[in-house]
């Protein structure tokens, strides 16, 4: 289910967190990690053609890339130290972040990406962006998202569920991806408002009917859950903003994850109506598993 990992780690405080969380659940898969760093190029300051520059000559770029390189190289090395007993090649890329992260899940055909998370202001997210968000906007793969811990445990896990044909897909990987674990499953579901004037106008209330489906459904889930050997339990909540509410849900337990779909929206529609697993992504206090399926 996961034979290759992609781990990609910039050397900030978050990567060892990540190499841990890889380690953990490397135990369970015993897949091949692929250690990735990518080296941002330097900027270029575009001039006209009829004015010579000879202030900095591109050997000199070439030498500080490869400077940089040399030090990614050992400082790599200390890090496939703790991923000893797993098969593990180191890359180095020279590129923007996303795009090579991206770029390599396809071109290694990854099963997952275990990335970090940084947790940013507003201003900052809104001039710098977020190589984890991009990375899971992009991506074709699941991809886990370490948020400043390791990952050392996973007996209780969130699932943010929406009755959904990909949130049925995530059901499908979360059942085989959680079982050498024994996670404790909890199914959150928040019920969006539903505007219905014409059956309001003829005074029909068909809230309950959809509930109790609901109910019907979310009880079979756990049923399936339950026969794998994994406890479940499920929160329904009646009202709330998706993304807000799950988030409280999350601050409230001792969830070790939580697990989301990303439809993978259009840019308009994300533009529009934005994306309830990102706005998870981006508040979340815990680790951020966002599942994802190639078309």
């Amino acid at each position: 289910m996961v034979d290759k990992v992609l781990v990609p780690v910039d050397f900030s405080e978050v990567s060892s967190a990540v190499v841990k969380s890889a380690k953990f659940i490397g135990k369970a898969f015993k897949p091949k990690f692929y250690l990735l760093h990518v080296i941002s190029p330097l900027v270029y300051i575009s001039v006209p053609e009829t004015i010579v520059l000879d202030v900095i000559d591109t050997s000199v770029i070439e030498e500080i890339e490869e400077a940089k390189k040399e030090n990614a190289k050992k400082l790599l090395n200390r890090l496939k130290e703790e991923l000893k007993e797993f098969p593990v090649e180191t890359i180095i890329e020279i590129g923007s972040p996303a795009d090579v992260i991206t770029e390599k899940e396809e071109v290694l055909d990854v099963d997952l990406t275990i990335l970090g998370g940084h947790q940013k202001g507003l201003v900052e997210r809104i001039l710098l962006g977020s190589t984890s968000e991009a990375v899971v906007k992009h991506s074709k793969k699941p991809v886990l998202v370490v948020k400043g811990h390791p990952i050392e445990k996973l007996s209780e896990v969130a699932i943010a569920y929406d009755f959904s044909e990909m949130g049925d897909a995530l059901l499908s990987y979360a059942k085989e991806f959680l079982k050498p674990f024994g996670s404790k499953v909890t199914l959150i579901h928040v019920e969006e408002k539903i505007e219905l004037p014409i059956l309001e106008k003829l005074g029909i209330d068909i809230i309950p009917q959809i509930r109790k489906k609901k109910g019907e459904k979310l009880n079979r889930i756990k049923e399936e859950f339950e026969r794998e050997g994994l406890p479940c339990e499920v929160i329904y909540l009646e009202s709330g903003e998706p993304s807000e509410a799950i988030v409280k849900t999350l601050r409230q337990g001792s969830f070790d994850m939580v697990m989301v779909a990303n439809k993978g929206l259009s840019g308009l529609k994300r533009i529009l109506i934005g994306s309830v697993s990102l706005e998870i992504l981006r508040k979340s206090p815990i680790p951020v598993f966002v599942y994802k399926k190639e078309d």
